[in-house]
């Protein structure tokens, strides 16, 4: 992706959040994950970054947006749901082309209305 590409997203992320009432975001990466906590950093955002799957008091983390590559983001989304984790996000977003992860999704965890609902 050209940083062009990455500053458009990042500028897109701000808008939603100048227009929209938002608690936090989840935004899954691909290995440019330092590069996208830079960008968002220089917007003001604060920026967590999840590397491994961990016990982490995600309510009581002091970030707006939490950054995740899309290496353990599935792993990441079993954890919270077998830890019944929920409410600690508004939205989980992808900084890339996101059709087929999208579906997989879909498919996956159909059952489950608050992951598939927050998706964009």
């Amino acid at each position: 992706m050209k940083l062009d590409l990455k500053n458009q997203f990042v500028e897109e992320l701000d808008n939603i959040y100048k227009t929209h009432l938002i608690y936090r975001t989840i935004i899954v990466c691909k290995d440019d994950t330092a590069e996208y906590k830079n960008l968002l950093e220089d917007k003001d955002f604060s920026v967590y970054v999840v590397n491994t799957i961990e016990t982490i008091n995600y309510d009581a983390l002091d970030y707006r947006v939490i950054l995740i590559n899309h290496d353990i983001f599935e792993d990441f989304l079993n954890y919270i749901i077998t830890n019944n984790i929920s409410n600690f996000y508004t939205y989980i977003t992808f900084t890339y082309n996101n059709f087929i992860i999208k579906e997989d999704i879909l498919k996956k965890y159909h059952n489950n209305y608050e992951i598939i609902n927050n998706i964009i």
